[in-house]
């Protein structure tokens, strides 16, 4: 019996340290999975292979996406990298998500660039006007993405020619174009940032202006021709007046339909507004100072009481980018406050 049990107790031995030899080897494999798939050592040791290392790492590129325009839509594979724009409105869009277009035309009522972007437009190519883009500059530039309205629809399939082309409504609201911007440059969170800090903007001033400005009228007008334009309300810029501040318009700006009417400067005193936004420009500085010197403008209620704000007409009612939008209701706050 004695050497059965010895053998029997022999080879219990010889199975145990086989199991206790199997844990050991299960242990060690899960503590190197475990390392691998850590965030502090194995990240590190990343970093200084990188950091001594004279490979480039390729930058991520962003999902395609597709931008719906005026054409039908578009799949942009990559990022473009030259944008040309042909309305300056567009170059602020870009520049307000901090990238600089590559060619933009510029604004003819100032001759050239808008003075309020100073020089964050750098050297650009200047490539025309809106009206009369230069296609010769355009193909020079060779870029790979083009902004268009419809306005360029005669030269539409030229523009496709050069590079694919994007056609946006000129008088789109700037923030719904502001987020499309957002998709096509890969800076959606940026775009959005934007827009929900103008929202704020325009809720606090609106806040600050409701008890002040109650029962008052406030227009905006630009002599023109021998007349006057009235921006109504359905006016771009007068929606920033009368939708986004709250303010109230004078019962004949109110118009669903038309953006401006003609008035001529004998039905100034029917419009009866308690504060007029006047815009001026280069093209009609002897008209402007030819009604002041009537007795028919200086008898408004808004001359009186000195509620008449020059402002430039190209920041007003050309350029519809976030930085000249954000500039305008700055204007506003100092005007009426």
């Amino acid at each position: 019996m004695y050497p059965k049990i010895k053998l029997a107790w022999t080879f219990s031995l010889f199975v145990c340290l086989v199991i206790l030899l199997g844990a050991c080897s299960d242990s060690s494999k899960q503590e190197s999975n475990n390392v691998g798939a850590g965030t502090t050592n194995q990240p590190q040791a990343t970093n200084e292979q990188s950091t001594n290392s004279s490979a480039v790492v390729e930058p991520i590129l962003a999902p395609p996406v597709t931008i719906q325009h005026l054409k039908g839509e578009i799949t942009l594979e990559k990022i473009p990298e030259k944008i040309v724009v042909l309305d300056v409105q567009y170059a602020d869009q870009m520049l307000a998500l901090g990238v600089q277009p590559a060619g933009s035309v510029i604004a003819e009522t100032d001759n050239g660039l808008p003075p309020y972007l100073g020089d964050k437009m750098g050297d650009i190519p200047l490539l025309g006007t809106y009206i009369e883009p230069n296609l010769e500059g355009i193909i020079a530039i060779e870029p790979d993405l083009i902004i268009a309205t419809e306005f360029h629809d005669d030269i539409y399939e030229d523009l496709l020619k050069i590079a694919p082309t994007i056609v946006l409504e000129r008088n789109e609201d700037w923030r719904t174009v502001l987020l499309k911007f957002g998709q096509i440059l890969n800076k959606p969170q940026e775009a959005q940032a934007l827009v929900d800090g103008y929202k704020q903007k325009v809720s606090d001033l609106k806040a600050e202006l409701t008890d002040k400005m109650k029962g008052q009228t406030v227009a905006l007008i630009r002599p023109r021709d021998a007349m006057i334009r009235l921006q109504t309300s359905s006016h771009r810029t007068s929606q920033i007046l009368y939708d986004d501040l709250g303010l109230a318009p004078p019962q004949m700006a109110v118009n669903s339909k038309d953006s401006s009417m003609m008035i001529s400067l004998e039905a100034l005193p029917d419009l009866a507004a308690d504060h007029l936004f006047l815009l001026q420009d280069d093209t009609n500085v002897e008209l402007t100072t030819e009604f002041q010197n009537t007795m028919i403008w200086k008898s408004q209620k808004a001359v009186k009481e000195n509620q008449v704000y020059a402002e430039n007409t190209a920041q007003w009612i050309g350029y519809y980018g976030p930085i000249a939008i954000n500039l305008i209701v700055d204007q506003i706050a100092d005007a009426l406050n």
